[in-house]
């Protein structure tokens, strides 16, 4: 019976997780054909994910965003500023603590803040996953694929941040000029102190994501880190272990073995040493698969094809723009938008698709002729 059930909800995460399954059958089928290998699979990047992983799940239960949210919200006089704030809040802590996570923190509060305010709600959370989703971009732990081409192509801080430097300055004036165009309405909002219930656990997950920023710049043996963070977790509250995204990092696994057997294959070889010669090539191959398959699964499938990290971490970053499965940040402002607003999700969905193809079209072409070319 046991095991009855654990096959039931093995196969119930592979039908609701699309890209896990992918990753999984790409790895059987590629090895029916090459030995796989457990070389193949990037530990220290697996670690890392789990790590970041369960540090921001800490802050999550502690409610520390959300309570520096409505803090700032106290100082707000204008429906503009309320949602500056919504906006903002997502492009700068998605730096720190992932896209995705910045959306399930702060879309609910915009959901909640603007119904009691009357916001234009549906283009707030368009804006924001516009700015969780370039926010995210600008530092190595900000998302999956960012963190994944910073290990695999070994690269230091300084080289990254100067690669994403300037996409981060452009994406903030889009976002600010975005901000400028909304609706302004004097408001009254209540005065709001920020309290930490848990002071000492708030300090001990503090001390953990100080680890974490030491291991991204070298500082700190990964694997170390994630063994420290993983033994925090457990002694500190050990239900914070369920609370990770295990499917991604099976689906990394996954794309780990398929990239790895694929790279002996001969016609794979011939397309590495030609996109080894062409920079605009695998920039726009990141922009454009991404738009299919998502940024990170598009990120490690052309890692497998090209030493070029730099024009590969610009078009995976650029190419969450987009369709809405480019990032799967942004699936997650979709599920939170129409569960509020069922009856309003189509024309969402075409607001959605406006605001991130005239991005991608914007910012796509300026860093091509800016940074690539």
């Amino acid at each position: 019976m046991h095991n009855h059930l654990l096959l039931k909800e093995i196969r119930g995460i592979l039908k609701r997780d699309v890209v896990l399954t992918i990753s999984l059958v790409l790895a059987l089928v590629s090895s029916l054909f090459f030995k796989p290998d457990i070389a193949y699979i990037d530990f220290s990047v697996l670690g890392m994910l789990l790590s970041f992983m369960l540090v921001v799940a800490g802050f999550r239960q502690l409610h520390v965003l959300e309570k520096a949210a409505h803090v700032l919200f106290s100082r707000c006089r204008t429906t503009r500023d309320v949602a500056a704030v919504l906006i903002w809040l997502p492009f700068f802590t998605s730096m720190l603590v992932t896209n995705d996570v910045s959306l399930l923190i702060f879309v609910p509060l915009a959901l909640i803040t603007g119904k009691q305010i009357r916001l234009d709600v549906g283009r707030i959370v368009i804006f924001q996953t516009l700015a969780a989703n370039l926010g995210s971009a600008c530092t190595p732990m900000g998302n999956p694929q960012n963190l994944f081409i910073y290990y695999h192509y070994h690269l230091t801080t300084g080289y990254f941040f100067s690669v994403l430097g300037p996409l981060s300055v452009i994406a903030a004036l889009w976002l600010a000029w975005l901000v400028h165009g909304l609706p302004k309405r004097a408001i009254q909002m209540e005065e709001q102190a920020a309290t930490v219930e848990n002071r000492p656990r708030a300090a001990i997950f503090a001390v953990l994501l100080l680890l974490c920023f030491a291991s991204v710049l070298h500082l700190l043996d990964p694997l170390v880190c994630t063994a420290v963070v993983v033994a925090a977790v457990a002694v500190t509250d050990r239900r914070l272990l369920t609370l990770a995204d295990y499917s991604l990092l099976v689906t990394f696994m996954g794309f780990f073995i398929f990239i790895g057997n694929l790279s002996h294959w001969d016609t794979v070889q011939q397309l590495h040493r030609y996109l080894q010669e062409t920079r605009g090539i695998v920039y726009l191959a990141g922009l454009l698969c991404s738009q299919f398959i998502s940024n990170v699964p598009a990120a490690m499938l052309l890692a497998g094809f090209t030493q070029n990290a730099r024009e590969l971490l610009l078009g995976v970053d650029v190419g969450g723009l987009g369709t809405l499965i480019a990032s799967m940040a942004s699936v997650i402002s979709y599920k939170l938008y129409a569960d509020a607003y069922p009856h309003l999700v189509m024309g969402w969905l075409r607001m959605f698709l406006f605001y991130n193809l005239s991005g991608l079209i914007g910012i796509g072409g300026l860093v091509y002729w800016l940074m690539v070319r």
